[in-house]
């Protein structure tokens, strides 16, 4: 889908909390639609179609947009579905700017992942022309990957050893990764790949390997080129035809393309192998491994 210009299709997502942000969210609605008629915007509560599967039009609109402005409010910043939001358009590649909806005395940074307290916090009475000239644009953001399969209804937490690998993937404050590799092992059935993934869900894991999760399912007789593309997909949004030169045909491919400038600094790699098969019985299982870290 070319997201190149000006088209039909909504430009802007706006994201904000209905309990105090909706009155902020409608006023920059009608200004925007007032004074910036080409800034086309999509905002959940004005065109939400009935019947719907409620997350399933945010998704829609989100592969769309090429920006997600989120009305930062103290309720926002405390919501489960405006950090789904921005997860989830940060994963699309598309633009997630923050407008302070309050005074910074009633918004809480501290309680934002490291990469939202980095970003610039847009106040409309003062940067109104930048910001228009913002959403004007052709910025285009890497995309931040979550590859983890979902977790399985009726999983149940196992919170000494949960907190115990929490404890070898990031730091005290659960900021910052701490881990270059970390590895859970056990015979068949005893739920690793479960509890990888719950991992993989974490909120602290996730805000704290803000560049990403990849996820590569391997076994005795590894594709290793079909990970690779799976990984090269999910960092970039191509979808290379097999015979196209972007395509990474090998790890040495994959890392010659990461040191072009591509490759993420904290992002978490997670693949299904046991140590034994990771160290004795598959090579090119190895090479993936190789290439997935950092």
């Amino acid at each position: 889908m070319s997201r190149e210009g000006f088209s039909g299709k909504p430009r802007v997502f706006l994201s904000y909390a209905r309990n105090d942000g909706e009155e902020f969210a409608t006023q920059l609605r009608d200004r925007l639609e007032k004074e910036e008629a080409e800034i086309t915007l999509w905002q959940d509560r004005a065109k939400m179609e009935g019947g719907v599967g409620w997350w399933k039009q945010i998704e829609e609109a989100l592969d769309q947009v090429r920006f997600l402005v989120i009305v930062m409010t103290p309720a926002a910043m405390q919501s489960e579905i405006t950090r789904k939001e921005w997860r989830y358009a940060r994963q699309r590649g598309v633009n997630v700017y923050p407008v302070k909806g309050r005074l910074d005395a009633k918004l809480d940074y501290e309680s934002l992942p490291n990469w939202m307290r980095k970003a610039h916090f847009f106040d409309l009475a003062r940067e109104w022309e930048t910001f228009v000239n913002y959403l004007k644009s052709d910025r285009q953001p890497a995309r931040v990957p979550f590859m983890a399969p979902d977790l399985s209804e009726g999983f149940i937490q196992r919170p000494r050893e949960f907190d115990q690998l929490i404890a070898q993937l990031v730091d005290a404050k659960r900021e910052n990764p701490i881990a270059l590799t970390t590895a859970l092992q056990g015979g068949g059935g005893y739920g690793k790949t479960t509890l990888a993934i719950a991992l993989c869900h974490d909120d602290r894991v996730v805000e704290a390997f803000d560049d990403g999760i990849l996820w590569v399912t391997l076994g005795r007789n590894p594709n290793a080129l079909a990970e690779l593309t799976k990984i090269y997909e999910a960092l970039t949004g191509d979808q290379p035809d097999s015979d196209e030169a972007t395509l990474p045909k090998s790890p040495q491919d994959l890392k010659k393309w990461q040191s072009d400038g591509f490759r993420p600094s904290k992002c978490l790699a997670a693949w299904r192998e046991t140590l034994k098969i990771y160290a004795a019985d598959a090579q090119e299982t190895s090479e993936v491994a190789d290439c997935l870290e950092s």
